[in-house]
């Protein structure tokens, strides 16, 4: 049968069509860019930006004269009755008291010496601890952390002081001691005067007054409103020797927008972080929220962690952590959905394009956190630092990567 010249047209037009089309794709193929990321450790914070009040349930001691030396650190854990710091009539009383300190400490390095001379295990002891004092000492001060570097150097010295008592003689030691004894003795003599300033009840001490301690106490938050969170105002600090915080539990009240507020429930559990004194994000629950006035709303967080770290803290500006998101960090572009609904990305491994099958964590602007779907294993577990394709339309998993 002979083809007619429409047939052969028809033909020719078909032909043509998909070698058109075998072009097209092979161009898309071999000319299409392939953009890459690489994917890292991300997280997302849903907070609120806040600034509010620190509430304790606190007693301040008795308003004492003269002047003070702690005997306990701020935030240290009391109990009722001990001595928490000393009141001394002056200050040339204090520079007694100072040394006294160090007669005390010499007194300590020289009766070391005594009872170690020839010990030549109590002595390599002093130069171990010497020379972890220094690796300390170097490492805290490399690291920035000076407060940790000063208590290095004194141990350093000390441990010196201790090694350097040691090259004497037994006799040359004993005087030594008792000349330091008589020393103690004098300035002890000297002191006159001294009070002790007693904790009132068991709790945590604070060094610090700021006259709003019995003010803002747990009942100050009964029928709390904006207006009354907004008409706080510092107090006068009384002259005493702190203050004793009788509970671990302690409030931060904010004031807030009204939709923002609404957003909230009594009950639900949040991170606390505060701008300073907080090491860490506290965990914490919303205590209270107040009706609305005037568009606004007061918010009560209640805390029972890190009391020891917020002795100091009145007025503070913080956030409000409600959520937070982790996950490896890709773009929008590159996360795929299959026709079951199922996520994947597609990793370049080698010259190989290779899927990976990950759960969306957190959708952003441009962006997604995204974690490895449960039952993957080996190299189809999605892993930071893997390099995530993001622009090509046209992958399958193994197959060659065509040249960027």
């Amino acid at each position: 049968m002979r083809s007619t010249p429409i047939f052969k047209i028809l033909s020719i037009a078909v032909l043509a069509a998909v070698v058109a089309l075998l072009g097209v794709d092979a161009y898309r193929y071999f000319h299409q860019p392939v953009s890459v990321s690489v994917a890292y450790s991300g997280q997302v914070t849903d907070s609120i930006s806040v600034n509010g009040w620190v509430i304790r349930q606190e007693t301040p001691l008795p308003e004492t004269s003269g002047t003070l030396l702690r005997q306990v650190q701020e935030g240290e854990k009391v109990h009722a009755g001990q001595t928490v710091a000393m009141a001394y009539a002056d200050k040339e009383a204090l520079a007694l008291v100072k040394q006294l300190e160090d007669a005390e400490l010499k007194l300590q390095q020289l009766q070391f010496a005594q009872s170690s001379y020839l010990d030549s295990d109590a002595a390599l002891k002093v130069d171990s601890d010497i020379a972890d004092s220094i690796l300390s000492l170097r490492s805290a001060t490399v690291g920035g952390d000076y407060s940790t570097g000063a208590e290095e150097m004194s141990a350093v010295k000390t441990a010196i002081l201790k090694r350097s008592y040691s090259y004497e003689s037994l006799e040359q030691i004993a005087s030594q001691i008792q000349s330091t004894q008589a020393q103690m003795d004098s300035l002890r003599g000297q002191l006159s005067g001294a009070t002790a300033v007693k904790s009132t009840g068991a709790g945590y001490f604070s060094g610090s007054t700021d006259g709003c301690e019995q003010q803002l106490t747990p009942e100050f938050l009964e029928g709390l409103t904006p207006s009354k969170l907004s008409g706080i105002s510092a107090g006068t600090a009384a002259k005493s020797a702190g203050k004793i915080i009788t509970s671990s539990t302690w409030y931060y009240a904010v004031e807030l927008a009204a939709d923002t507020a609404r957003e909230l429930k009594v009950g639900q559990e949040v991170s606390l972080r505060l701008s300073k004194g907080l090491q860490q994000d506290a965990p914490a629950y919303i205590y209270a929220i107040s009706a609305e006035e005037n568009g606004r709303m007061a918010v009560v967080f209640s805390c029972s962690r890190y009391i020891s770290q917020v002795t100091l803290l009145r007025h503070q500006q913080g956030e409000i952590i409600l959520q937070e998101y982790k996950g490896l960090h890709v773009p929008s572009a590159a996360l795929r959905m299959d026709e079951s609904g199922d996520l994947a990305v597609y990793c370049q491994v080698g010259a190989y394009v290779r899927r990976k099958s990950v759960e969306l964590v957190y959708r952003g602007d441009g962006f997604c956190l995204v974690d490895s779907a449960k039952g993957t294993s080996g190299e189809w577990i999605l892993r930071q630092g893997d390099l995530v394709i993001s622009t090509s339309e046209q992958l399958t998993d193994g197959m060659i990567l065509p040249d960027t």
